[in-house]
């Protein structure tokens, strides 16, 4: 039914009324004629809609009926033609759109990268630009094979990638690559050998002999499992060592924290620059320059979205902040803060996963700073592969 009343519009049409003689008569005389009318209507109201172009052919109907038609209405694109047709601006405003319309459906205007996680979208998006994929790009310059090849090149985590696009939106999808699992290297011939000095707390030997037992002391360098194994005819054959040996160690950190500090601080002056981004082409909103001296700026793009689709413009914003050096002093209890922090770090590094059974601090204070020592007794895995060469 919509079908038909777009048609209807499209080839126009005319509502009329039938005035005096027989309207039975009419009706009938137009259906042998072959004349379609539709919505009709009977006494008192005689009347009916009829296409445009069979209007003319109902006159021969109307005199053999003795009626009168008359006009009521005129609706459908051909009636609104004609009424328009004075209006030469209007016809030259609709014909420059179309123009410019076609024009811009000759550009990609929105580039959108899907399927990546590892290698962010802005470095992606920049690749694209920088191998001539970029909003306001000819569709018809753009090679989607050759193009993702060449992008892929510059991210080896990239397994695949496609352009697409449709419309006026270029799409890149990318499948990025699945790291392999980290396999132990069984062709290498290595001992197992103290990394620290302390004293064995528990063994797990799973391959190679056992020089040390639970409760020995050993020295850091120490050889702690062989990787020489005596097999069951009393020969020797070499295998790759494995253990897991946790001892009790001491370790002794020093940290040296400066009180004399130097920063920048905001002086309370901020420029804000804004630039309008409109299909590729930035276009400034504020008449400011860029300031000079020693400024801190933060940069923000917008975009606007359509239905979820990113659209050829947006705005971008500079806030520039003018900054200044400042000197000052470190309290005792920022620096005893600061160095307690740095020494944790150190330690978590250097145990590999170890824990510290005991700590005792010790504070020095002198003119330039605090020197902040502590000695930790902790409990670490010091099995240390040490691989053996083996002259062919």
């Amino acid at each position: 039914m919509l079908v038909l009343k777009i048609t209807r519009w499209l080839l126009g049409y005319a509502r009329f009324s039938v005035l005096g003689g027989s309207p039975e008569r009419f009706f009938s005389a137009c259906a042998r004629g072959g004349i379609y009318l539709w919505d009709i209507a009977g006494r008192p109201n005689s009347g009916a809609c009829v296409a445009a172009r069979s209007y003319r052919r109902m006159r021969r109907s109307a005199r053999r009926a003795g009626c009168r038609l008359r006009v009521r209405a005129r609706r459908g694109l051909p009636f609104l033609l004609h009424r328009t047709r004075a209006h030469a601006g209007l016809w030259a405003g609709a014909a420059a759109f179309a123009a410019v319309l076609y024009l811009l459906s000759l550009h990609v205007w929105c580039v959108q990268v899907a399927g990546n996680a590892a290698v962010p979208t802005e470095r992606i998006l920049a690749a694209l630009s920088a191998e001539g994929l970029s909003p306001g790009t000819r569709k018809k310059d753009v090679d989607p094979e050759m193009l993702a090849q060449r992008v892929m090149l510059r991210f080896p985590q990239i397994r695949w990638m496609t352009v697409n696009t449709q419309g006026c939106v270029a799409q890149a999808v990318v499948q990025e690559k699945v790291g392999k699992p980290e396999l132990a290297d069984l062709s290498r011939i290595r001992n197992i050998k103290a990394a620290a000095t302390g004293q064995i707390l528990s063994m797990k030997v799973y391959a190679g002999t056992p020089l040390v037992r639970k409760g020995d002391a050993v020295v850091r360098g120490q050889l702690l499992v062989s990787a020489v194994v005596e097999d069951q005819r009393g020969g020797n054959t070499l295998k790759p060592a494995s253990a897991e040996i946790l001892a009790e160690t001491s370790h002794t950190l020093t940290v040296s924290v400066g009180l004399q500090r130097s920063r920048w601080e905001p002086t309370g002056a901020v420029v804000v620059r804004r630039n309008l981004d409109l299909y590729g082409a930035r276009l400034p909103l504020t008449l400011r320059v860029r300031p000079r001296g020693t400024w801190r700026v933060s940069r923000e793009k917008t975009d606007l979205r359509l239905f979820g689709n990113i659209l050829p413009a947006g705005t971008y914003t500079e806030r520039w902040e003018e900054v200044r050096p400042v000197r000052y002093t470190l309290t005792k209890a920022q620096a005893r803060e600061e160095a307690v922090r740095e020494a944790d770090r150190k330690a978590k590094a250097l145990l590999r996963g170890g824990k510290v059974l005991s700590s005792a601090p010790s504070e020095k204070w002198g003119k330039d700073g605090l020197q902040y020592t502590v000695k930790l007794d902790c409990a670490e895995n010091i099995a240390e592969e040490s691989e053996i060469f083996i002259k062919p």
